[in-house]
């Protein structure tokens, strides 16, 4: 209790300040009654002395002295009782407690001792119950902390539980975790966006989605789990997402109050919006800033290294995510792309999306294109050894030359990892100059002349049904062998013949005749990289 909260109860209300103002927010930790003038025996810290100065009433010499000794001995205050005995204070009390900050504070005569200190009494006697009980609360000092990011408030509340601390949505998602992590059973990875491990993890939160909005928190045990504290993150009236927190000692929170936990879920709840606002202004300051460097970009061939990172894996495709008015799985998806891109510690790294899918341009003064493409060899390898749930793949444009062309290497990067998947499945870094005879098709592809001549050869056939253009793919990786295309297929060859001679009366081609082949086999190729 503080001095100027002390003013409000009971009999001390009736109080004035007459000395020492600025020293009212000083905690009392006690209350004495002093009508003996040698306080140094029993003056403690903290304490507010209320006296009537009977025994001293005669000598403000002695006066002078009691506070003095209350000043060094850093006690909270004192409270005189004037009319009594004694109906002034000296001046140079007044002086001294002004120099010290001292708060002297006087009640008139008609206020009774018991109406100041029962009270007060009462008030130190709650405070110090309820700090008794904050302090065996686990999460106290988290409440009592200042924190700049989530990841930051999540790693201090998993030290002082010494457990899992996690964000999931409202599906089961991982969105956030504390650094300090040990398995808790619930869930094995704590890759972005990976699922739970427990097998009825549907049933579970839907249960506890019902649970924290009625009740403020729910808790979750199952043997050989550990215990849960699970707390619900919300945003105008909207829950968004859970924070699981997990502890072994079963007591832990057993006595916890459930404005404490709300308090918590509130704190992270603002600290999720913020670090959402955070990386979505982020998005927009990549933007410019690509910009501002595609400008720059006339001495590139001498001096610099500019390229486009396109970015594969299932747990990329926004299609995946529902759409929610708090939650932007992008935003948390180029947080996790920037772990890998500032790996690259000589380059200047900007992410962008382009049709639901991410890139990340990368400018580099020092790496060459070659030092680049070994970098994200290794970065990649890595990644995805340490992921077990977000594999990863990436391709990697030829060096940008002038900015005019920027969009013609996003789409070039795009096409050379659909290639690369088509093509070399088990790679996971893909480069424009190593797809063979693809990266002559995939130059076709932007020619004018070529696109019309495929359209003009396979255009009958694609009037068809798409079982005709599988049949006639099939029947040309198999190099026109009649038993292993229908093999492959599963159809009968007499099947199979008729669909070939269905093909050649639609296009008015040979399919016994080589160059026949090998212009379907070319226009089909284009085709698949359109």
């Amino acid at each position: 209790m503080k001095i100027q909260e002390a003013l409000l109860v009971g009999g001390l209300a009736k109080g004035n300040v007459v000395a020492g103002e600025k020293g009212i927010t000083r905690n009392i930790a006690s209350i004495e009654v002093m009508e003996v003038p040698e306080v140094m025996d029993w003056v403690t810290s903290g304490v507010l002395v209320i006296t009537t100065f009977y025994s001293i009433k005669s000598l403000p010499d002695k006066q002078i002295e009691i506070v003095q000794a209350l000043i060094h001995q850093k006690a909270a205050g004192i409270v005189i009782k004037l009319g009594r005995f004694i109906t002034s204070i000296p001046i140079e009390i007044i002086h001294l407690a002004n120099q010290h900050n001292f708060p002297i504070i006087t009640i008139p005569k008609d206020v009774t001792y018991i109406s100041v200190l029962t009270p007060l009494y009462e008030k130190l006697y709650l405070e110090k119950q309820q700090k008794t009980v904050e302090l065996q609360y686990p999460l106290y000092e988290f409440e009592q902390s200042n924190f700049s990011s989530l990841p930051e408030a999540l790693n201090k509340m998993a030290e002082m539980v010494n457990s899992p601390i996690y964000i999931e949505d409202l599906d089961g998602r991982l969105l956030y975790s504390a650094a300090l992590v040990h398995g808790d059973g619930w869930r094995r990875s704590i890759s972005l966006f990976s699922k739970p491990y427990y097998t009825n993890y549907v049933k579970e939160i839907s249960r506890w989605e019902n649970d924290v909005l009625t009740k403020k928190y729910t808790e979750f045990y199952k043997p050989g789990l550990r215990r849960k504290i699970l707390l619900p993150l919300v945003w105008k009236n909207s829950l968004f997402a859970i924070l699981h927190i997990s502890y072994i000692d079963k007591e832990l929170f057993q006595d916890v109050s459930p404005n404490h936990l709300n308090n918590v879920a509130n704190r992270v709840s603002q600290l999720f919006i913020s670090d959402q606002l955070y990386l979505q202004k982020n998005r927009q300051d990549d933007l410019d800033a690509i910009e501002q460097f595609l400008l720059h970009l006339d001495d590139i061939n001498t001096t610099k290294t500019a390229i486009i990172v396109n970015f594969y894996g299932d747990w990329l495709k926004l299609t995946n995510y529902p759409k929610q008015q708090v939650m932007d799985y992008s935003s948390l998806i180029r947080k996790e792309l920037y772990g890998l891109a500032n790996q690259l510690t000589t380059c200047e790294t900007f992410i962008f999306e382009r049709y639901n899918k991410f890139y990340l341009f990368l400018y580099c003064k020092e790496e060459t294109y070659g030092q680049i493409v070994t970098h994200w060899h290794e970065i990649i390898e890595q990644f995805n050894r340490e992921d077990n749930w977000n594999f990863t793949r990436v391709a990697i444009s030829p060096s940008i030359k002038t900015p005019t062309n920027f969009e013609e290497y996003v789409h070039t990067v795009s096409k050379t990892m659909e290639v690369g998947l088509k093509i070399k499945p088990e790679h996971t870094v893909y480069t424009h100059d190593k797809l063979g005879i693809y990266e002559i098709l995939l130059q076709l592809t932007s020619d004018p002349f070529a696109r019309r001549y495929t359209q003009n050869v396979l255009y009958p056939l694609l009037q068809e049904d798409d079982v005709l253009v599988e049949t006639l793919q099939m029947y040309l990786k198999e190099n026109g062998n009649i038993s292993k295309a229908s093999e492959k297929l599963f159809i009968h060859r007499r099947t199979l013949n008729y669909r070939i001679q269905k093909i050649e009366q639609l296009l008015n081609m040979d399919l016994n005749d080589a160059n026949h082949r090998f212009i379907l086999k070319f226009c089909l190729m284009i085709k698949d990289l359109l």
